[in-house]
């Protein structure tokens, strides 16, 4: 059968969209918007709105610059309530979260199983939005890994790719031409970079995030550094300081700040170097956490060397072991919280889905009968027909009505009205498996799905049932056949490989019950469809003895 779907309305899909849309713009808004999500997908044991409310949270996280477990944490709730859901570009975008997650917590093998998972998601079900971004932070993690060469790659046919669609995604492109640009500087090939920048220059014409300009001249400042051309260096360190005094301070930059200021001591530009310096080390101090201590450490002793102040240098030397030490610890520290982590919320989530699972069940079943209600039958006729089509069976219908129920009702009582439906609900279970499935269709009907059986198969369990709620010999004075309960049915079984429909099957089977009451109740008639569409006048009813 097909994959269980867990699906949220349409409505609740582009809310979802929007609110992840205000997560840049409006913090505060998008997470008091998830909490409610959150709150409504706990109360209706929604999976996919929990899911949801999760990913939110984790991209705010994320967009705040946390790096911290909670991203973590988000991020795997996430992706465990989208697993089991066909909304497949949520289950993209929670793999790819999951992927910055680990990428936040050094731990990049696993980054990359899950954007590689993300991929498959895309190729496996033809989407086209999500990849090249997934693309992108695949570079980025090659790249942590210290596979430049393999970076390079990647990066370099994602630009092709994108240039190619024509998509116009030109923040994704400054992003990718800007990290190309880095690695061709690693490598030597100057030429390469300054051209990749020449690109940058081009998209940011259409890009007004102030981030891609920052980098666009950080990266500018250090290739012309790198080159020797250090006047041109400091016009584009000059520039970024502004933009950096504007408040352009992300933490994705980091590596770059340090990168330039380093390079500006060694080259006698002190005053310059101790601007970029004294904003690392004011954010190391708001932050506290170890990276962002070494980033500030290693430009100060750098600075302190050079300019001969050893007192100083020694004390910042201190601060960097110190911070070293630190981080040693918290790789060691998040390596074991990403396995617990991972261990517990698994754990959590089998039981959270085993649960839910149960639920779910019991929101399919009718209270009284606890057969299959209308909603759930559709669902798994649909399952059927789909199945019947691709492997060429038939699909059969058993539809039954209680004889003269209403006058029942109206002699012994609705109590005793119920106790007959259940009993009759409990033979119908009694015929259920994996390919049989039966519901309450309404009042005193119930609807009977068959997969793959032969006529003679069908309709042996309709007389099997019959036969069993006679035997059971249910007083009913005001029924004439034998003054006990008794079924009318109607049997349908039909080969939907070259058509038909759900609404086929209910209608013809209700033919058959109809013609079985017609001809009097306590009886059993199968419809003939190819009769029936042959229209010859050949009796369309079989009468099954």
């Amino acid at each position: 059968m097909k994959k269980r779907e867990i699906k949220y309305r349409t409505k609740k899909q582009k809310e979802v969209a929007e609110i992840v849309r205000t997560v840049s713009k409006d913090r505060a808004a998008a997470l008091k918007a998830a909490k409610k999500i959150l709150k409504e997908g706990k109360e209706t044991n929604n999976a996919v709105l929990i899911g949801a409310a999760n990913y939110i949270l984790g991209l705010i996280e994320f967009r705040s610059g946390s790096r911290n477990n909670m991203l973590l944490s988000y991020s795997l709730k996430a992706v465990a309530m989208f697993n089991e859901s066909t909304d497949y570009e949520m289950v993209v975008r929670t793999q790819n979260l999951l992927g910055i997650a680990y990428s936040a917590m050094e731990e990049y093998p696993l980054a990359l199983n899950a954007y590689n998972e993300a991929l498959n998601v895309l190729s496996k079900h033809r989407i086209k939005q999500y990849k090249n971004v997934i693309a992108n932070n695949m570079v980025e993690a090659y790249s942590l890994l210290g596979d430049i060469e393999r970076a390079i790659r990647h990066a370099e046919r994602t630009v092709k790719d994108i240039k190619k669609t024509k998509d116009n995604s030109y923040s994704l492109l400054a992003v990718l031409e800007i990290n190309l640009s880095e690695f061709y500087e690693m490598t030597g090939r100057y030429d390469k970079a300054l051209e990749a920048l020449k690109e940058v220059k081009e998209y940011l014409k259409h890009d007004d995030r102030p981030i891609d300009n920052a980098s666009y001249l950080l990266r500018n400042a250090s290739v012309h550094y790198s080159m020797g051309k250090v006047k041109k260096g400091n016009e584009y360190a000059d520039k970024m300081v502004a933009l950096l005094n504007q408040g352009v301070d992300s933490y994705e930059l980091h590596r770059d700040y340090v990168n330039i200021a380093l390079k500006q001591i060694e080259l006698g530009e002190y005053d310059r170097a101790d601007v970029i310096g004294e904003f690392l080390w004011k954010y190391a101090e708001k932050t506290k956490m170890s990276l962002d201590q070494i980033s500030a450490s290693r430009v100060q002793v750098a600075y302190f060397d050079k300019i001969g102040e050893d007192e100083q240098s020694l004390k910042h030397y201190r601060v960097l072991n110190e911070s070293y030490m630190a981080r040693e610890k918290e790789l060691k520290s998040s390596q074991l919280v990403v396995q617990k982590k991972t261990e517990a919320l698994n754990k959590e989530m089998q039981g959270f889905i085993r649960e839910l699972q149960k639920r779910e069940k019991l929101l399919e079943r009718e209270p009284l009968t606890k057969l299959l209600n209308r909603n759930a039958l559709s669902k798994v006729m649909n399952e059927f027909v789909d199945e019947a089509k691709e492997k060429g069976k038939k699909v059969g219908a058993v539809f039954i009505d209680v004889d003269y129920f209403k006058q029942f009702n109206d002699t012994y009582g609705h109590a005793k009205g119920d106790e007959c439906l259940k009993k009759v609900a409990a033979i119908c279970s009694a015929e259920e498996n994996a390919n049989v499935k039966f519901a309450r269709y309404g009042g005193d009907e119930f609807f009977g799905i068959v997969y793959g059986y032969t006529d003679e198969k069908l309709a042996e369990m309709a007389k099997r049932i019959a036969k069993t709620i006679a035997s059971h010999k249910i007083a009913h004075k005001m029924n004439p056949h034998g003054g006990k309960v008794t079924l009318s049915i109607g049997v349908l079984n039909m080969d939907v490989s070259h058509g038909g429909s759900l609404i086929d099957i209910v209608n013809y089977s209700d033919k058959a019950l109809y013609h079985a009451k017609d001809k009097g109740k306590n009886c059993i008639y199968m419809f003939d469809r190819i009769k029936h569409e042959k229209k010859k006048n050949e009796e369309e009813y079989i009468l099954i003895k």
